[in-house]
């Protein structure tokens, strides 16, 4: 049986998991073209994938002109989207990448013009879209459960160890990974926006800021100590953790909150902290004739009828791997798009209004102003 080739931009962990899933998802899926500058990852993505006979380029371009090569996976360095989807799609090949779409708006819509100009298939990482947890909440929304949705509170408080990582790894800088709402949270912002139908933000609002990995706080890795199986200092227990999260030597905040008003008249709120004894990845979902309370970290979901004596429905939609059981779902439904022609769940439309609202929220909260939306939604040719 002849294989259909993918190509791998970036053989970092991420994209060597999303890839192995692929392959594990459908047998007539084969890596056959690997580019990455750092000869470990390319070693890991040779064992890990069964790619000892993968093609090894030098550059994206040559990896995405490669006649065995159908897709081109990318999971470069965020800064370098816009060269490495670009390039793909040139070359007549279908692409899926990892979020967020880019780090700039004009390099967003010089992805979005590429892609409407080519015809090509685009799938985004959106990996929450496909978590049982967060399929399961749209189902209540979609099937008339709490009515039309009022407002809404959205979060992702990280682990102590998680937010550590993020502040020693290349993702600690906006001129490599972008701001830390659009890096981290851009995946919270597309279950926002789909839970509303596509509905836009209007207006927004934000703060935040720097406020505890800073290197004066450095000695509460001393108060808690180390982890007790693997040893490893506190904030740094992740495996790849190498660096000191407390350096200066970074630019993104680790607290954010912010306040989006959508053109729906639909309020929402969102939070995000990189420093929490107790995770949460939640959401309280008011309507007009219920409610909705979930949070995937716990793998729970409540919702309730307004009106007397309403029940309240308990769920459990915990599952296991990554992301709540999302990235084993995205692999399935990513390998029926190359090897069955299924149209991707999520596309450009779905990267480019989450990286949108992130650039809006942003910019609130570098001006501290309450920031149109109008202007930005008009430049992607949307107002």
């Amino acid at each position: 049986m002849s294989s259909i080739g993918i190509g791998l931009i970036g053989c970092g962990d991420r994209l060597r998991s999303i890839a192995r899933g692929v392959l594990e998802a459908d047998e007539r899926i084969a890596v056959t073209a690997l580019c990455d500058r750092d000869p470990d990852a390319v070693g890991a993505a040779r064992r890990v994938l069964g790619a000892d006979r993968a093609t090894l380029h030098d550059d994206a371009r040559a990896l995405a002109a490669d006649p065995a090569v159908t897709w081109v996976l990318v999971g470069s360095i965020n800064c370098y989207h816009r060269e490495h989807v670009i390039a793909a799609i040139e070359a007549g090949k279908d692409v899926f990448a990892e979020k967020p779409l880019a780090t700039t708006l004009d390099d967003a819509l010089a992805i979005r013009d590429a892609h409407a100009r080519s015809g090509r298939r685009f799938f985004i990482g959106f990996t929450l879209r496909y978590t049982p947890h967060f399929r399961r909440v749209a189902e209540i929304v979609r099937g008339g459960g709490i009515g039309e949705i009022v407002s809404m509170e959205f979060n992702e408080t990280l682990d102590f160890n998680h937010g550590g990582f993020i502040h020693q790894d290349w993702r600690r800088r906006t001129e490599w990974a972008g701001t830390h709402l659009l890096e981290k949270c851009c995946h919270d912002l597309d279950v926002m926006n789909w839970l509303l139908g596509g509905a836009r933000a209007a207006r927004v609002a934000s703060f935040g800021g720097l406020s505890f990995f800073r290197p004066e706080n450095a000695h509460h890795a001393a108060r808690i100590g180390p982890h007790p199986q693997s040893g490893r200092p506190a904030f740094r227990a992740w495996p790849a953790a190498a660096g000191d999260p407390f350096t200066g030597e970074k630019d993104i905040v680790d607290n954010q909150v912010a306040i989006v008003e959508y053109d729906n008249a639909v309020r929402a709120t969102f939070h995000t902290n990189a420093c929490a004894a107790q995770p949460e990845r939640r959401c309280y979902i008011v309507g007009a004739e219920g409610t909705i309370r979930a949070d995937l970290v716990a793998g729970r979901l409540e919702h309730k009828r307004l009106g007397w004596g309403e029940p309240a429905h308990e769920e459990d939609t915990s599952s296991a791997g990554g992301h709540g059981g999302g990235d084993e779902v995205l692999c399935r439904e990513l390998a029926a798009c190359i090897a069955d022609g299924a149209a991707p769940p999520t596309g450009l439309d779905e990267g480019l209004a989450s990286a949108i609202t992130a650039f809006g929220i942003d910019r609130a909260m570098e001006t501290g102003q309450v920031v149109d939306m109008a202007p930005y939604w008009q430049r992607a040719g949307e107002g």
